[in-house]
């Protein structure tokens, strides 16, 4: 017991080094707060696109709903660890010519490499996340009306939005309410814009 306690103060040790090292905090709060808002704006989207043709099938609304969900999770991790890559070795490679050391197997590149890992599954696991969630109400769709997994689904995704809008607010030491509601803002307007879909069509 003793041993994982050691192993485990250790591990935590060294992922408070790398992320002195290579910033992580500061960029995975960005990227968690960024690609949840995209998450839920875009089940959002799902939602009020189901509701104007009038999907009855709950299934139907949660295939087409984890379809974008995966669609979001690729996109999330590939995009982040390619730029990340990209980005973390050209710092390396001007630190080596600075230095005029290679850097290969330092406590550096380690905490690059743990970077771009983290930061990669949290720009993919975020937005799948934050997606999902306002589709769970589908989940029983057996047992409830339609209209009320509608209506749960986006009432969990203004939640969400004020619930980023909090967090983004509590970070720039800003109204929190005033920060939430400005996420709001953003969730009525995606609904309003689509919804106009309606009397296009």
């Amino acid at each position: 017991m003793n041993r994982i306690k050691k192993s485990l103060l250790t591990y935590v040790d060294r992922v408070k080094t790398y992320n002195r090292i290579a910033n992580i905090t500061k960029i995975l709060r960005r990227y968690f707060a960024i690609n949840g808002f995209d998450g839920v704006i875009t089940s959002i989207g799902v939602l009020v696109g189901n509701y104007i043709i009038k999907v009855t099938e709950y299934t139907h609304v949660i295939i087409a709903g984890a379809a974008i969900c995966i669609s979001l999770g690729v996109s999330g991790v590939w995009s982040a660890y390619n730029s990340e890559t990209a980005e973390r070795r050209k710092e390396l490679d001007d630190l080596e010519e600075s230095t005029l050391h290679n850097l290969d197997e330092t406590i550096i590149s380690h905490a690059q490499n743990f970077a771009v890992k983290l930061l990669a599954a949290v720009n993919g696991l975020s937005p799948v996340v934050m997606a999902f969630i306002p589709l769970t109400p589908f989940l029983f769709g057996k047992y409830i009306p339609i209209n009320i997994c509608y209506y749960s689904g986006f009432a969990l995704a203004f939640l969400i939005l004020f619930g980023i809008g909090l967090f983004l607010g509590k970070i720039s030491r800003s109204n929190l309410v005033v920060s939430g509601l400005k996420m709001l803002v953003a969730g009525g307007f995606c609904i309003i814009l689509s919804l106009l879909l309606k009397l296009i069509g």
